[in-house]
């Protein structure tokens, strides 16, 4: 039996789909070149024409990257509509789509109603073909969808059967999941350049600096890391990162050692929204010896949000490690201290990458505190300096660092904050908590705050020492204690 020398229409369709999911290096490489073959796909198999709109790297407009129609002129007319359009000010339908994931057909009774809110820049063939059917379709299920696709019928021509619009749902599902992966490859290609660059940046530092992937392969290697640890960079490239060093995480409550590979699990799913983590662990040398060392944890996003790396500083304490604990914190909270908290910020400050947004430091005042535990006893006062330490940090991100820096002073440290209203809302969680009832030896004692916040801004680089952000914030506190909200900001350091 032989072979039939001209393809079905089911068999072509197929094809187009495979064509579609194979151009991932196009959409690489050229979104456009990919967007067109999307759009020349629709035009050619379901007709007439079609359009491929994709978010903008900030998600803040829909930009064309292809258009195609079965006819020359429309073809040309797709191509000189709006390049770009703002979110949320472009057409209705299409506005409801994204927001909604669900895909929408209007038939041509129904775009009779709607051709009047249509914006003109985004359909200029309709003044020469007009349009008896329009599928609006997301690229991607659920509340993020990567773009959308915009297929249409001319005037003369039947609305969509349900098997062309399966076929149209097929082709923006598979040029979604295209465009997702090729998203991926590239910002996983640009992230591990990021995370070797700092950490080559970061090579003058006496502390150990390892950068290893999201899948926890070492990609970074400083010269004080082949120095603490024993091994070469040669050696440690592209080892897993936590078998290498034997990694334990000790538990600061009691002090057990926990393998890093259940200890981590937790930590690092919800790095990326935290900015930085700091913890005390033990690392095995090349040599078997065991190093304490502490910790600070920085997660690395593309622009979806997914963690696709991880740069950590390592302070070698040595055989140092309880009197050093001891010295890092308060002896009456078990918070860290302000030592700790310029160590902290020392490295944050020196190893902010751009991209990362905003930080806020924050310094939270107590001044009638000492007054209200005078003539306690010295097991009573600390008790409740103890209530109120763990008030304010249950009030923290998870991330978030907060010392005691004097007896009725508290500053934290928050990083990848987003926007200046999330600090706010974090500001008033800790006036909050600071403002609970305070009971002892039968008296009910009320505190009143102030806190005074100082923001850290990453789009340009960073010139300013942990003493002047601190100092920033500080300088806020006469203001704070004057607003009705006991919170105020200083002005924005970049």
């Amino acid at each position: 039996m032989g072979l039939p020398t001209t393809p079905s229409a089911e068999t072509r369709r197929l094809r187009a789909i495979v064509a579609i999911a194979r151009a991932v290096n196009d959409a690489v490489i050229d979104e456009r070149r990919f967007g067109d073959l999307v759009a020349r796909t629709v035009a050619t198999h379901v007709g007439d024409g079609a359009t491929l709109w994709l978010y903008s790297p900030d998600n803040s407009s829909l930009v064309r990257v292809g258009a195609g129609h079965r006819d020359a002129i429309s073809a040309m007319l797709l191509r000189e509509g709006a390049a770009s359009v703002l979110r949320g000010r472009g057409d209705a339908v299409v506005d409801a789509v994204l927001d909604s994931g669900a895909a929408a057909v209007l038939n041509q009774e129904e775009m009779g109603r709607h051709i009047a809110e249509f914006d003109p820049q985004l359909a200029p063939w309709l003044a020469v073909c007009g349009v008896s059917s329009v599928a609006v379709l997301p690229l991607g299920d659920g509340a993020w969808p990567c773009g959308v696709l915009i297929a249409t019928r001319d005037a003369d021509r039947p609305s969509y059967t349900d098997d062309e619009f399966a076929f149209l749902q097929a082709i923006a599902e598979t040029a979604a999941s295209t465009v997702n992966t090729a998203s991926l490859l590239t910002g996983s290609a640009a992230a591990v350049e990021e995370l070797r660059r700092q950490a080559t940046a970061l090579d003058q530092l006496s502390d150990v600096v390892v950068a290893w992937d999201n899948e926890g392969k070492v990609i970074g290697w400083n010269a004080a890391a082949e120095r603490v640890y024993g091994y070469s960079a040669i050696e440690a490239l592209g080892c897993d990162a936590f078998t290498l060093l034997d990694t334990h995480v000790i538990d600061p409550e009691t002090g057990q050692r926990n393998p890093a590979d259940r200890a981590y699990t937790d930590l690092l799913d919800g790095l990326t929204g935290a900015g930085s983590v700091t913890l005390d662990l033990t690392q095995r040398r090349a040599d078997g010896e065991t190093v304490a060392v502490t910790r600070t944890l920085t997660g690395l996003a593309d622009r979806q949000g997914r963690l696709i790396g991880v740069i950590a500083i390592d302070h070698d304490l040595g055989d140092r490690g309880p009197r050093e604990r001891t010295a890092l914190h308060d002896a009456v909270t078990g918070l860290p201290n302000a030592r700790f908290l310029r160590d902290h910020l020392d490295r944050v400050l020196i190893s902010w990458a751009g991209g990362a947004g905003l930080a806020a430091a924050l310094v939270i005042q107590l001044g009638d505190l000492n007054t209200l535990l005078k003539g306690l006893p010295t097991d009573v006062a600390g008790q409740l300096v103890k209530v109120l330490a763990g008030r304010l940090a249950a009030s923290l991100r998870r991330g978030d660092v907060i010392a005691r820096t004097g007896q009725d002073e508290f500053v934290v440290i928050a990083e990848s904050v987003g926007d200046v209203a999330n600090v706010e809302r974090l500001a008033k969680r800790l006036v909050t908590a600071a403002r609970q009832p305070l009971a002892a030896g039968g008296q009910t004692m009320l505190l009143h705050p102030a806190v005074g916040v100082s923001m850290l801004d990453d789009r340009q680089p960073v010139q300013i020492t942990p003493e002047e952000l601190i100092g920033q914030a500080a300088d806020a506190l006469p203001a704070a204690r004057a607003d009705p909200t006991h919170i105020s900001f200083a002005p924005l350091t970049s």
